[in-house]
């Protein structure tokens, strides 16, 4: 299945009560598997339309046109003990309707999200070419890297861009498929003084443009770009022109030992953070009468990456890397944000609806954690 072909080259029974308002859930108050569904369920009144830059909202699922009953399977779905969710959470119209914890996970204990980050990262080209630190997606790469500026430099790298890294078809040799393996290029990347170096002394394999292949090293590269056009890591960056404006200055995000922020994996965050990243998707880039990511780039992300590649745009999983055929109720506009062990943001703007799960499941196959099923729950709570 195109699902575990996705989670294959990613790298990157508690419950919470909750009712009205605008202050986060007390830490350590996660229910334990005594709780039943009705713990997972939204509580209060819809108060109409808000920014939940200091704290999320919740509401009974009917004030925002759903069903508890049925919203209710997506919570026994999750509970599945075969299934190692360790918090979900759905968000309609700007208002939690349901959120539940699991394995120990409190709503203040933050979770590493490993190839979320790549999304993030992507949020981050965004601004900075919006910005006017970087130009365009066709700036060629080797300019802010010396090591590719040297004589003998295979001239292949010199012709990769921007775009290749964000699509993930820049050529450079790289493995991440057996990601329990140490021969893993992202195990062995991570595990290096300088990751950017490691990935500059790849080799190319195949030219720029013309093969596509998941790659932590290419997200990872985009750090050392982003840090040479903006004289800021990522994460500062980030933290100036894209976390602290809505509401996530207490997120943190990996480095190396060379100060490079990790750009391909390394954010930790709580659900509910989580979700304000992915609630910025879902109003194209705006939050509280600012323009935070471009909306044009957000339009770009929905993109497949090139010929034949459709479950793939920028930095963001499209809806063929669940839904091959097309045959679900799935938006077609649909965004995921997806790290290895299934940490997942999905952004449906037309439905007005958000999804985020945070697990740890250890195998590929076998897994009952299927997308297109809980995400078609989520859809048939919504009522006419």
């Amino acid at each position: 299945m195109l699902r575990h072909v996705a989670i294959f080259i990613l790298l990157s029974f508690s419950l919470i009560g909750f009712s009205c308002g605008d202050s986060a859930v007390p830490p350590g108050s996660a229910i334990d598997a005594t709780g039943d569904v009705g713990d997972f369920l939204g509580t209060g009144e819809y108060l109409g339309e808000y920014w939940p830059t200091d704290g999320w909202r919740t509401c009974r699922p009917e004030e925002v046109g759903m069903s508890s009953n049925r919203l209710a399977e997506v919570y026994r779905y999750a509970a599945n003990p075969n299934i190692m969710t360790e918090g979900i959470l759905v968000v309609r119209d700007g208002y939690i309707v349901g959120e539940a914890y699991f394995r120990g996970y409190t709503p203040a204990r933050q979770h590493y999200s490993f190839s979320v980050a790549k999304s993030f990262t992507s949020a981050v080209m965004g601004i900075a070419i919006d910005r006017g630190y970087i130009a365009d997606l066709d700036e060629s790469v080797y300019q802010y890297f010396p090591d590719w500026q040297e004589p003998g430099t295979d001239p292949r790298k010199q012709r990769i861009t921007l775009d290749h890294l964000l699509h993930m078809n820049s050529g450079i040799q790289w493995d991440e498929s057996d990601y329990n393996s140490h021969d893993n290029d992202a195990y062995m990347m991570h595990n290096q003084y300088d990751m950017n170096q490691y990935v500059l002394d790849k080799p190319m394999e195949h030219e720029p443009g013309t093969y596509w292949r998941y790659s932590t090293g290419n997200s990872q590269l985009l750090s050392g770009v982003i840090w040479v056009a903006t004289g800021s890591t990522a994460y500062t960056f980030a933290m100036d022109h894209l976390l602290r404006p809505i509401g996530l200055e207490n997120v943190r995000w990996d480095s190396d030992l060379a100060g490079n922020t990790a750009t391909g994996s390394g954010v930790r965050a709580t659900l509910r953070e989580f979700a304000k990243f992915g609630y910025l998707y879902m109003k194209n880039g705006e939050w509280d009468g600012q323009q935070i990511v471009p909306e044009s780039w957000i339009e770009l992300s929905r993109q497949p990456a090139m010929d034949g590649v459709t479950m793939y745009g920028l930095h963001w999983w499209l809806k063929p890397a669940i839904d091959r055929d097309g045959t679900t109720s799935i938006p077609d506009n649909l965004l995921i944000a997806w790290g290895i062990h299934t940490q997942q943001i999905f952004v449906m703007p037309d439905q007005g609806l958000l999804v985020v799960r945070i697990g740890n499941d250890p195998e590929v196959q076998g897994i009952e954690w299927v997308e297109s099923e809980v995400l078609t729950l989520v859809l048939n709570a919504l009522q006419e």
